[in-house]
């Protein structure tokens, strides 16, 4: 492939994906707000449904928020019944922190429909196409991770 078409191409993937970021925010920000939530805290919530129970000491590095923020957010979260507190089987010390199953269920009904038609995309797309992409995603989750907000770099391997 010639260097002006790599960089066209180049070009056209980091745009879609910028597309597709700004718009899954502006969707995740429509069900925090019909939700009564905070966009962040729909993302914890996405992220715990990632991870499974975790200590808020994880949820502090997954997340990229200080302990003090993820503090703040489970506690609104609690109150609304998306989640519960419970002691650490492996340290006394601390807690977990467990999705609440029924309002996860009603967060997922918000996903159904994209889920179903990325569901049908995804099986219409050649293995070989999605090895390439999950290949792709992975590198850039790393990546992400090694670079958190404020050009810091992090610490987590």
């Amino acid at each position: 492939m010639s260097t002006r078409s790599h960089a066209e191409l180049r070009e056209t993937v980091v745009r879609s994906l910028r597309q597709f970021i700004a718009g899954s925010i502006l969707y995740n920000q429509q069900i925090a707000d019909t939700l009564g939530l905070r966009l962040i805290d729909v993302q914890c919530i996405n992220v715990l449904d990632l991870l499974g129970p975790s200590t808020p000491g994880e949820l502090a590095r997954s997340t990229g928020l200080t302990t003090g923020g993820v503090t703040v957010m489970l506690d609104r979260l609690e109150k609304g019944g998306y989640l519960k507190r419970e002691p650490n089987p492996r340290d006394r010390r601390s807690v977990l922190v467990r999705l609440k199953p029924a309002k996860l269920k009603k967060i997922q009904a918000f996903y159904a429909e994209i889920d179903r038609r990325m569901e049908g995309l995804l099986d219409e797309t050649p293995e070989r196409e999605l090895r390439s992409v999950a290949s792709l995603f992975s590198k850039m989750n790393e990546f992400r991770m090694e670079h958190p907000p404020g050009g810091a770099p992090s610490t987590r391997k």
